[in-house]
């Protein structure tokens, strides 16, 4: 199965199964206030030669922006919450499931701006910065640069 073929979601579950990926991702999402749904389409699209134009990135940041503070945000909190608490631990757990579905199935929403997308010779570099919300400086700039290093060991070790 080609990983530039697969669906959005699969693919993003394939990636945060690659080594180094996952803390890369939630280290962006942590501490740079992040959305990663959208860093998974930029380098999805990315590695299809494809990508959106600003104009529609920035409106599928409003409509991804809304999903996420309606639905995944409050998801992400309830799991935080019951983590240290041992007696919540099965709570938890389903928590954790619910925030992952959560995000998958915004995942496959979000795949649908694919055919509005546009062929492109873009590097990996611009696409991520073309996805990110705050100023590419300091972490946010290192954690893009691991992320791109790491996506670029990945993608070489599948040809």
């Amino acid at each position: 199965m080609s990983k530039t073929t697969i669906g959005l979601p699969q693919w993003a579950q394939w990636l945060y199964a690659r080594p180094g990926a996952a803390p890369l991702l939630l280290a962006l999402q942590d501490e740079c206030d992040e959305d990663v749904l959208l860093l998974l389409m930029a380098i999805w699209l990315w590695l299809q030669r494809r990508a959106l134009p600003p104009e529609q990135w920035s409106a599928l940041q409003q409509e991804q922006g809304a999903w996420r503070q309606a639905v995944i945000l409050p998801a992400r909190e309830a799991r935080r919450a019951l983590a240290d608490d041992p007696r919540s631990q099965a709570l938890y757990q389903i928590a954790k499931r619910a925030e992952v579905e959560a995000e998958l199935s915004q995942l496959a929403r979000l795949a649908v701006w694919r055919e509005r997308s546009e062929l492109t010779a873009a590097d990996l570099t611009a696409c991520l910065e073309r996805a990110c919300e705050g100023e590419l400086a300091g972490r946010r700039a290192e954690l893009l640069g691991q992320l791109a290093l790491c996506l670029e060991r990945q993608l070489s070790s599948l040809q």
